[in-house]
């Protein structure tokens, strides 16, 4: 038999849970611009466990909401000024019933945040049917007026991506490691990545995440990428 699945609801109330911050990287300017916040816990246990955790038990809405809310509050007040925080969330949490106050809740609460948080869309396949529905597009244009920015996070080197990336028109579009794996010495990769930033909008900024090699920093850099993330640049920490 398996391990017995770690009570969420639990986790939540003995607050058993921190978050860790990765930058992300300006190739043109060769500065951070931004970080990343990732949630760890307590022992330590796979982030994507934990939200599997989190549906199975019927408690992913309240789980994603207090990662966000812990992602802010652990984030130095500081840092707002000079860099934008990166922030995970679920297409059913954008869609869930109590979004738009929870969204209010944070505005609210910590006001410099405004123009300054990146809501980060997970591309989670059990989730994928919600992107169509009204309350997500609602969920969406909330966040676009109340001053958040919007990334897609994962996206492959695909036509799907580049037909999600121009319906839903984000400010970040994130490709997953596997389009950054061995870069510099694959002309495919190369290629697909140049014809993306070729088709996006100008004002949209495409991360490649993933880096590892310098050599591959490198070619991100040539191929016009403006912003990337890896464990060549940092690996993620405490702020």
């Amino acid at each position: 038999m398996g391990e017995p699945a770690l009570n969420i609801l639990g986790l939540i109330r003995k607050r058993s849970f921190f978050h860790e911050f990765q930058p992300l990287w300006n190739t043109e300017t060769e500065e951070i611009f931004a970080y990343e916040a990732l949630i760890r816990t307590e022992p330590r246990i796979n982030p994507i466990l934990l939200f599997q955790y989190g549906r199975e038990q019927g408690t992913l809405f309240e789980f994603d909401a207090v990662s966000i809310s812990n992602a802010i509050y652990e984030y130095p007040e500081s840092y707002f000024e000079k860099y934008f925080l990166f922030v995970n969330i679920f297409p059913s949490t954008m869609v869930h019933r109590e979004f738009s106050a929870f969204v209010e809740e944070l505005v609210k609460t910590y006001p410099k945040i405004k123009g300054k948080v990146v809501f980060e869309i997970n591309e989670d396949l059990v989730e994928s049917h919600l992107w169509e529905e009204e309350a997500f597009v609602s969920g969406l244009e909330l966040l676009k007026s109340r001053g958040f920015q919007i990334a897609l996070d994962d996206l492959g080197l695909t036509a799907a991506s580049v037909e999600k990336i121009a319906r839903n028109k984000p400010d970040f579009a994130k490709l997953d490691r596997s389009c950054s794996e061995n870069l510099a010495n694959s002309i495919n990769k190369q290629k697909n990545i140049y014809s993306i930033l070729s088709k996006s909008d100008r004002d949209m900024v495409v991360v490649l995440e993933g880096i590892e090699k310098k050599e591959d920093l490198i070619m991100a850099s040539r191929l016009g990428v403006r912003a990337v993330q890896g464990y060549y640049i940092a690996k993620p920490h405490r702020l």
